[in-house]
């Protein structure tokens, strides 16, 4: 399997010439092999699982990187309009990307934005103005659709790709994703039901929540994005809700700035941890989160320890 990851700032030339050597309407001309550019690590991941070496990936955001702060490099945004095809998460995630999308698209790079096939949920706040929650992959379940989803829309869009293989590799990726999913449900069955409440450093976790039976009571950060600033009346709220609930945890991405969760759990009359957790970007290899999988049973068994007090 072929991975190829593109710093901020760097341009890797043998990359770009078989990029270059590829033209959407061949299938990956004179190469033999096309190049998809997945738009997050976790995208990255998944594509790579779908595709195996049928495929070049070109991943633009870095494991560890905040998705809401990244800024494409001139050099990536050539790479996407030399792509056979891209694959995005959409309903405005890739906030900062949006135009280098745009003219991708407009230069006939077929692109597929996962998020919206997969029955989205209202976003209580913020987004793109879809009024739809683009934090899918939270939920394993619905990656295992949209898995099987990106082998159609790829098998569609590039030739090369419309192959037994490609679909049965998609198939036994979602089966193995579907297979988490019921871990994960086991493994919180030991949460007690009014236990299953979360605080979040942002609104991030309505789909871990919907899928397996938690509230999210309250967010640090309102909004879907790490960019916006609470008032002190909202942080005022949030801690009075804390104590309300009991909440023994704010989960945090480890990707994002925790000064505000750090804070609001240093008040003297809170007894709460900020806990991280691999929420919108994979960790980097030993932390356990480095592959989707591996990131969905890791923020699982985080969640759980802190609201049973195993962690």
């Amino acid at each position: 399997m072929r991975r190829t990851r593109l710093p901020a700032l760097l341009v890797v030339p043998a990359l770009l010439l078989t990029a270059a050597a590829c033209s959407s309407d061949e299938g990956g001309g004179g190469s033999g092999t096309p190049t998809v550019v997945a738009t997050t690590s976790i995208l990255g991941d998944v594509v790579e699982n779908v595709v195996g070496d049928a495929a070049e990936v070109v991943v633009l955001m870095p494991a560890g990187v905040d998705p809401h702060e990244f800024e494409l490099s001139a050099a990536q945004a050539a790479q996407l309009q030399e792509a056979d095809a891209i694959v995005a998460n959409g309903l405005g995630f890739e906030a900062g990307l949006g135009d280098a999308l745009d003219a991708a698209e407009q230069a006939g790079v077929p692109r597929y934005d996962v998020a919206p096939d997969v029955d989205p949920l209202p976003l209580a706040e913020g987004g793109d103005g879809s009024g739809l929650d683009p934090h899918v992959f939270t939920d394993p379940a619905r990656m295992a659709q949209g898995a099987e989803n990106i082998a159609a829309a790829l098998g569609d869009a590039v030739p090369a790709l419309d192959t037994a293989e490609v679909r049965a590799q998609a198939s036994a990726y979602a089966d193995e994703l579907l297979a988490a999913d019921a871990d994960i449900a086991a493994e919180v069955a030991a949460i007690p039901e009014d236990q299953r409440v979360l605080v979040t450093n942002h609104e991030v976790l309505s789909y871990f929540a919907d899928r397996y039976g938690f509230e999210v009571v309250g967010t640090v950060v309102p909004g879907a994005t790490t960019l916006a600033e609470p008032s002190s009346q909202e942080l005022s709220d949030l801690a009075d809700t804390i104590r309300e609930y009991d909440v023994p945890a704010i989960f945090a991405d480890a990707a994002s700035p925790t000064d505000l969760a750090d804070a609001l759990a240093g008040e003297e009359d809170l007894d709460v941890e900020v806990v991280a957790l691999y929420s919108e970007s994979l960790g980097e290899p030993g932390t356990g989160a480095d592959t989707y999988l591996g990131m969905v049973t890791t923020n699982a068994a985080a969640i759980t320890g802190a609201l049973t007090g195993g962690s």
